[in-house]
Parts: C-alpha cells; structure tokens; sequence
C-alpha cells in the first residue's frame, strides 16, 4: 500500500466516521452499555480495518462500516419504542442492598464479588452497608446508592428555608472572547462587563478564561493565569 493510498483511506475513513458518530449521537461516549460499548468497539475496529487492510476494498468496507453504524442506530430508535427490546439490549438494574441487606442472589446474577461492592459503596461516601437503603448495579456498570432517610443530610426544605435559585448560567466569556448571544440573553451589555471586569482589577478581556452570570446577577471570573475572581 503507498503512503498515498494509506493517506487517502485514512481521511476518508475519517470523515465517514465522524459523519455516523454525528448521527449516532453522543451516547457512545457517555457512560455505556454492554452493548454501546461492543457496538463502538466493532465500528473502531472495521475502520481500522480499512484504512491498514490492503486486501479489502475500500468502498466495501465503508459499506460495511456504514450498514453496521445504520444497525446501531436502528437499535436504538426500535429500543426507545419497545420497552421489551430495550430491556433485551440495555439490560435491567439489580438490586445488590435493601433495607442495609446485601442481597447474595443479585451479586451473582450481577456477577459482583464482595469487594467490588464495597469500592463501589465507598465511591458513593457509603462506608458502611447498613447505612444504605437500596443500591442498584445498573446496567451501564455503575451503582446507585440511597441512604437511609435519618442519614441524608438537612435540606432548606426540611428546615423551611426559602432559598433562591441561581437558574441556568451564561457564559459570557471563552478565551477571552465575548459570545454575544450570551451576553444577549443575560440582559446586559458589553459596556456593562467591561465595568465589572474593571471593578474586579482586569485591564483586558483577553485576560478571561471565563467569565458567567447567573440569574441572580452573581458573575464568576476566571482569569488565564488560573486566579479565580468572584
């Protein structure tokens, strides 16, 4: 295979990539399935294959790469509609821990030793199994943990405490950049933050790393040299 034609399968198999992990969507890189994760493996490895296997086709293996990228994504569409289909492809949740009880025949339907369970509870800040009301090995390998009621801790709410909520941010800054949709839908102006950021001792916008507000008027600065300003 010549230098050129390794180039041009690689571009190439590159784009065609990145179009079907446009079109598959993002959850191939969140936290995956058994079966996310096998189908990812798979469409890594057939572009592999075609960008170093001379003897395969090019075009037959980005036919190949393309119907198993289409089965993929039609798993996953027919898996949103059919519950039984999904449970079929995703799995369900086990019930490791009810009532501070560790529950033997969901360790082994899960296939988790002792030990795992305990890192896995520690990472959760549960240290101790009687603490934990239920927990549940999930099917994309994580556990979700709730203690029990007299061990969470004290909320507003339980205390009758009004707290105003800070809503959703705008970033009004990115590398020293303004976005000015951002600084739109915040209801202020580029005059308005150049004042602030005056006030905070910051000659130059180019300065900011970061720069959000949020719905309480509180802004947040970040400067390049990792000072935080608040």
């Amino acid at each position: 295979m010549s230098a050129f034609e390794l180039a041009s399968r690689s571009v190439i198999a590159f784009m065609i990539l990145f179009v079907w992990c446009r079109i598959l969507g993002k959850k191939l890189m969140s936290q995956m399935t058994f079966f996310d994760f096998a189908a990812g493996v798979t469409i890594g490895t057939i572009t592999g294959s075609i960008i170093f296997t001379n003897s395969l086709s090019m075009w037959k293996g980005f036919a190949a790469l393309s119907v198993f990228s289409a089965l993929a994504l039609l798993s996953g569409l027919l898996a949103m509609r059919s519950l039984r289909l999904r449970k079929l492809l995703n799995g369900e949740p086990t019930l490791l821990i009810k009532k501070g009880q560790i529950l033997e025949q969901g360790m082994k339907k899960a296939r988790i030793t002792m030990d795992d369970l305990l890192m896995m509870l520690r990472k959760k800040s549960a240290f101790y199994p009687d603490e934990v009301e239920l927990a549940y090995f999930e099917s994309d390998g994580t556990l979700s943990v709730l203690k029990k009621s007299d061990l969470l801790p004290v909320t507003p709410k339980d205390l009758n405490l009004t707290v105003p909520t800070r809503g959703q941010s705008q970033t009004l800054i990115i590398d020293g950049r303004i976005l000015p949709n951002s600084v739109n839908a915040s209801g202020k102006d580029i005059q308005w933050i150049n004042q602030q950021l005056k006030n905070l001792g910051v000659e130059r916008m180019s300065d900011v790393a970061l720069a959000q507000i949020d719905q309480l008027d509180k802004l947040y600065v970040d400067l390049r040299q990792d000072s935080g300003i608040q």
